[in-house]
């Protein structure tokens, strides 16, 4: 927080003319916190016994437009929305300070704090709330926060806690992450979770190129929709609550669906509001290193969520790093991957490692005598899934899954024969097609062999960061496309 501007300050009389005058004018000091982080004082001698607070705004404002006036450093700063209907004041026990400011209600002569609402600039695309894509379900949006979170704790020291809990009731959706949080500062603002693209991750991408498969370097959350959609895709407003190692304070940011929804297709910005509070025991408890985010979704859209078959499809995606309402994901029997590994053959598997480069031979890099070279790493392993007396393991691997209710019902025929995985993270909605191995040969007396035998095998994709999903998460297409931020499905 920058140092108080002392622009509102005002000269003291000599105590001996104030005591010639019989009486000590009284003065009202305040210090107030302002959303970007800066704060103004103002002092007032003898006022009214009241002032509308829209008058104390308007002259934090005018001090504020004084002190970035002469301090260039101020020019920088988070614009604040002073023309929204919702700004406000709170005292410091974070009581909203209505109409009017009653100065009885503070001591002259000592210094108050009081607190600009906050009110952070999200401005996403609005738009995208009328018109996400059919396969943008309700286990997608879970995943869209869950990559938010997985990523946020994978920046966390080796040795800290990485935690992400997630607790579903009819009631409320909440995501607890132990990840390094986030605040008011502009490095690390909240108002980033808020929007599209400003990922406070996004800089880590380059560590998740090359090692070895399944490149278990989680800093995928770079695709989606991000996380104001993707929460008000799962209810009707949500609070975002986050505090850093640094802060001693509790910052939130409030979103509501109705807000949202009002400001699409306008020309002006989508702000919000916010506050900041002291942490709770609970979150004290869960997050002992001092850091941590909470997703909180209230009214969610869906009611009667089965979480059996929610487990077993976020085992399938993230194990083991999940927790859903306090078990260990780990600990759940089901889901496809266990069965399909179950039923797969002991015998060695087919694996090819696949690497992409491209050199970009540019005029400027001729000028530094260098090329600026762009990689893209894959592994592709080929698994069997023998008939076992007289049976299909994969027709057993369909029976065991219906029987579970963890996804519909296919035939042997229309069963994924491609599995992909981006960071270890499965895609589970990823429509591949057949490999060009396992198609129909129309020529030969043993074509019927080869496809029946072909049938049988299941291709388990691992791709590195240069491989890019499309923003849904879940369709691509077969070949690799060089573009600006890597290779695309």
């Amino acid at each position: 927080m920058e140092p108080s501007q002392n622009c509102g300050s005002i000269r003291k009389r000599p105590a001996e003319q104030a005591m010639n005058d019989g009486d000590i004018d009284r003065i009202y000091r305040f210090t107030i916190l302002l959303p970007n982080g800066t704060t103004v004082g103002i002092a007032l001698r003898e006022p009214n016994p009241t002032m509308a607070s829209g008058d104390f705004m308007l002259m934090a404002k005018e001090r504020y437009d004084r002190a970035k006036a002469q301090d260039p450093s101020l020019r920088s700063k988070r614009p604040i929305a002073w023309e929204s209907n919702e700004l406000h004041l709170e005292d410091a026990n974070g009581n909203r300070i209505k109409s009017r400011i009653i100065f009885d209600n503070f001591k002259p002569h000592k210094r108050h704090i009081l607190r600009l609402h906050n009110m952070w600039d999200l401005t996403p695309v609005t738009e995208l709330l009328k018109e996400l894509p059919e396969d943008y379900t309700f286990e997608t949006a879970l995943a869209d926060l869950i990559d938010n979170s997985l990523q946020a704790v994978w920046a966390n020291p080796l040795k800290s806690k990485r935690l992400i809990s997630l607790d579903i009731s009819d009631e409320k959706i909440s995501i607890f992450d132990t990840g390094p949080g986030m605040d008011d500062s502009d490095e690390n603002s909240i108002a980033k979770w808020g929007k599209m693209g400003a990922s406070l991750h996004r800089k880590y991408k380059v560590k998740a190129v090359g090692g070895k498969p399944p490149y278990l370097m989680p800093f995928f959350g770079l695709f989606g929709f991000g996380g104001p959609i993707a929460s008000m895709h799962l209810g009707r407003h949500a609070m975002v609550s986050s505090k850093t190692m640094q802060s001693k304070r509790v910052y939130t940011l409030h979103l509501k669906r109705e807000a949202l929804l009002s400001r699409s297709g306008s020309q002006h910005s989508w702000k919000t509001d916010g506050g900041v509070r002291v942490p709770s025991e609970n979150e004290s408890a869960r997050a002992p290193q001092g850091s941590f985010t909470k997703v909180e979704i209230f009214k969610p859209r869906m009611k009667n969520v089965n979480l059996y078959q929610l487990s077993c499809k976020l085992k399938d995606i993230y194990f083991p790093y999940v927790q859903v309402n306090g078990i260990d994901l780990a600990e759940i029997e089901g889901g496809e991957v266990a069965i399909t590994n179950l039923h797969s053959c002991n015998g060695p598997d087919f694996i090819i490692q696949v690497h992409f480069s491209i050199t970009e031979d540019t005029d400027a890099n001729r000028i530094l005598g260098s090329t600026a070279i762009h990689e893209a790493n894959a592994c592709l392993k080929c698994v069997y899934f023998p008939v076992v007396q007289g049976k299909e393991n994969i027709e057993r691997i369909l029976e065991k899954l219906e029987a579970d209710g963890c996804r519909l019902a296919e035939s042997y025929e229309s069963f994924s024969r491609v599995s992909i995985r981006r960071l270890g993270r499965l895609l589970p909605d990823a429509c591949w097609g057949l490999l060009p191995f396992m198609e129909r040969h129309k020529k030969g007396d043993k074509a019927h062999l080869f496809r029946r035998s072909f049938f049988r095998v299941k291709c388990f994709i691992e791709t590195d960061a240069r491989f890019s999903p499309t923003p849904s998460k879940v369709r691509g297409t077969l070949l690799p496309i060089h573009g600006p931020s890597g290779f695309h499905y």
